[in-house]
Parts: structure tokens; sequence; C-alpha cells
């Protein structure tokens, strides 16, 4: 939770950022969506006294950029289906259907929602073992296999992977054609995700159907090393600001903050942070590279991007760029 000191500079209350966007008072977004990054639980919190939450809000108002700014946030947890306090009860996705006709965004907003519920459901059912439920919903939609949603670390065959399932894997693999180099969140290989919980075999069994899956496993590897040996290369000036700066942000926000100051790519401290249209931050240089190498599809969903356009971020740009200042 932040403090007085956060590394995002004077996070606004619960009450100012839900007045923003109740009123849909667009040039100030990105002051909801700073703070937010703080206090990611304040995004389905329904106030005394009224009937919505600044979730519920966003769809009524088709605000879709700042929604997928917002479920981009690492680690952020919330509930789609959280209800609005009126009564008939009514969730994300029926308010997205009762306002898609409104303006494009709105029913580029319902297509969003409604995607991503079903996307919610077929992964929720690979983590908690219901492979049948999975296979279902592959029988109507075999290109669920290799989806998600943004907020969610895993995909399919990660969860596999984390519990061992190598018969589910056998099955559910047969309705799909299963992308084996699917990365976590945190740019893992389902191999990885399996080593790591102790599951040999079945690493070695995925790697032997995909020996792209192994080269990738042991770029990282060396990418590893490689990224600690240039640490050590660097001036030891920068790389005690980039210390000093690492620990502020663990300090007054925690490791969930220091998430929100790294690219998910490099594992570095943002230098040019920008947004794709997926909603996630990158490095500049990294998804360009990304995109350079014919990519048309989100490195984090696996959902084809809408457009490639880099949008800086000047929120995670500014606040690091504050942060440095202080360090001097």
């Amino acid at each position: 939770m932040a403090t007085s000191n956060s590394v995002i500079q004077k996070p606004l209350s619960f009450e100012q950022i839900f007045d923003i966007v109740k009123q849909n008072e667009k040039p100030r977004f990105d002051e909801v969506y700073r703070t937010l990054l703080v206090k990611p639980e304040d995004f389905t919190k329904i106030p005394d006294n009224e009937s919505y939450s600044i979730l519920h809000y966003l769809v009524i108002n088709g605000d879709l950029d700042l929604f997928n700014r917002i479920i981009a946030i690492p680690n952020i947890h919330f509930m789609l289906l959280t209800q609005t306090a009126t009564k008939p009860r009514k969730d994300a996705l029926q308010l997205a259907t009762d306002n898609q006709t409104k303006s494009s965004d709105h029913k580029k907003l319902y297509e969003t929602i409604d995607r991503l519920v079903t996307l919610d459901k077929f992964v929720g059912h690979g983590k908690h073992k219901q492979i049948q439920d999975c296979r279902n919903m592959l029988l109507q939609d075999p290109d669920l296999i290799n989806l998600k949603p943004p907020y969610r670390k895993f995909y399919l065959i990660h969860h596999l992977a984390y519990e061992n399932s190598r018969d589910a894997f056998d099955q559910l693999r047969k309705l799909g054609e299963m992308e084996m180099t699917l990365l976590t969140n945190d740019q893992q290989t389902a191999s990885e995700v399996a080593l790591e919980q102790k599951h040999k075999e079945f690493a070695a069994y995925l790697e032997s159907l995909s020996p792209e899956m192994r080269n990738i496993r042991e770029q990282h590897e060396q990418e590893n090393l490689k990224r600690d040996a240039e640490r050590k290369k660097q001036s030891e000036v920068k790389l005690k600001q980039d210390e000093k700066i690492e620990e502020q942000i663990r300090k007054t926000d925690g490791n969930n903050m220091l998430a929100c100051f790294t690219c998910p790519l490099t594992k570095d401290i943002f230098q040019d942070p920008v947004v794709l249209s997926d909603g996630f931050t990158y490095e500049r240089a990294a998804i360009q590279q990304w995109l350079d190498t014919g990519h048309t599809r989100s490195p984090m969903t696996n959902i084809e991007l809408t457009n490639v356009a880099l949008v800086p971020n000047m929120v995670i740009k500014q606040a690091l760029s504050e942060l440095a200042e202080k360090k001097k």
C-alpha cells in the first residue's frame, strides 16, 4: 500500500478518482491511472450511497483506452463480474451489452469485455483442473487454447505444467493447435513453470515435443547470465542509482509497484516506457524489436493487436524522473 512518500507522486483519494470517472473527465484520466497503480483494489469498489464502481462507469461511458490500461496493471486483481448495487444487479458485461450501440468505442468495449469473460472462464477452468469444462469450451472455440486475459499470469499450458497434468495436456491439445512457446506474464515457458514445481519429467516431455521451447529456456538462462554480467559492467554511479530507485519503490509501495516500473520483456526498470494497444507498458526498444520481427499479437495475451502505435506512458516516465531527481 502506498505511503505519503509514494513513488507515484500525490495519488488521489478514492473519492477523487471515482468522481473523475463518474463525470467522465477524460483530461484527468492519467490521474486515475496513476492512483490505481498504487491502489488497484479501488477499481471495483462501490462507495456508500452509489450504484456503480469505477469499472461500471468506464463501461457506461465507453472509456476503452483507460479500461485497457487499467486491466494491464501488473498483478491487478479484480472481479470482472462485480455487480452494481442497483436492482436488477448488472455486471460489466451486462452494462456493456446495454450500452454497445452508443458509439464505436462502446461497441469495442462490449466486444473486449465479452471476450475477456470467455477467456477468464476458460483459463479459470484450467487453473482449477476442470478439464471437462475446458474440453467443452474448446469444442466450441479452439482458439481459446492459446489465449488469456491481460490480468492472468498463465495460459492453459502453464496451468497444466504447474499441476503436472500430462494426461490433460495430451487430451486438450488434440482439440486445438496448442502453441508450445507461449510465455507467462513474467516471460516463462511451460517447461520453466514445470521445472520450478519440480516436475522434471513433464518439463522434459514438453521440450521433447517442442525443441523451440527448450531453446527459449536455454536462451533465458543465457540472457540472465548476460544481464548479470552487463549490470556488473555498468558504471558504479548508474548501478547505485538503479539500486536506490528499486529500494525506494520497494520501501514505499512494495514489489507490486516495482513490477509497474519494470518492462515485462527486458525485466529492467523503464528508460522509455510506451503503451501498446494491448494496454501493457513496454520498453520502447524491446517492443519495437518484437514488432519488427513480424509479430502481430500481444506478447502478454497472444490476442491480435488492434494497432501497433507506441504511445509514451507519461505517468510512469514522470514518476521515474522524479525518483531519479530525489536520489541525486
